[in-house]
């Protein structure tokens, strides 16, 4: 190593070095910082000066009370293209799991019931999905239906079979617009769990309601997604005046 380039600089590029490489896996855990500082041969606040910069860069996470992270790799969502969740990530070239968690009919809350349009007592049909990507929990979904489209999509095998495939070629229900709005939020203990975080985790919430062709909303899909493994990608175009 160059001894004129200071030496959290080095220790930093030789991480990096590492995570890039595939050395220290995404999503796997760091040595103890006592340990790296041995490793290197530096004190602990020069090691700590290491991990701060890659800690700015995205390369790795600290939760506190459980250590230090390689930072999972993040996925670019286009919210401007109506695609799926899923079917953007798909699109994108990534191999994506999809597992069936379980379906029930329960009262909905304010918003679900809301969104979809429904008289006051009225209960929902909600299927509960995981995404994987590589392996790795990326996002958990709850799809809301009103129950009379509910009892006819619950004869489904949905293990095997998509919501909109079972909407479009068994009830012949085709999804023509939705409008969809991402806020961020705090992982609650069952969703934390699903995606495999610690409670309290950053994250955002993706809300997005579906339309049919005859204007009525069929769907009310809540999407949680970990705050490292997400970001919202838009290609702008700057329209002022010109010369």
């Amino acid at each position: 190593m160059n001894e004129r380039v200071p030496r959290y600089l080095q220790i930093a590029e030789s991480l990096r070095e590492r995570i890039q490489g595939g050395t220290l896996a995404r999503g796997g855990r760091l040595a103890n910082q006592r340990a790296l500082a041995r490793e290197f041969g530096v004190a602990l606040m020069t090691l700590r000066q290491a991990l701060e910069l890659l800690e700015k860069d995205g390369l790795i996470r600290r939760r506190h009370g459980l250590g230090t992270f390689v930072a999972s790799r993040s996925i670019d969502y286009d919210i401007l293209h109506f695609r799926t969740f899923a079917g953007d990530l798909s699109a994108r070239g990534e191999v994506v799991e999809t597992h069936f968690l379980g379906s029930q009919f329960m009262a909905p809350d304010r918003r679900v019931s809301q969104g979809l349009g429904l008289p006051e007592g009225e209960a929902v049909f909600v299927l509960d999905r995981l995404r994987l990507v590589d392996q790795r929990p990326m996002s958990y979904q709850r799809s809301f239906l009103p129950a009379s489209i509910g009892r006819e999509v619950a004869k489904a095998d949905l293990a095997v079979t998509p919501l909109r495939n079972v909407l479009r070629f068994k009830l012949g229900i085709e999804v023509i617009r939705a409008r969809e709005t991402v806020y961020a939020v705090t992982l609650r203990r069952q969703e934390a769990s699903r995606l495999g975080c610690p409670p309290g985790s950053p994250a955002f919430r993706s809300e997005r309601i579906s339309w049919a062709a005859d204007g009525a909303p069929v769907v009310f899909d809540r999407v949680f997604i970990p705050g490292d493994r997400f970001r919202i990608t838009r290609e702008l175009r700057y329209e002022g005046p010109r010369p």
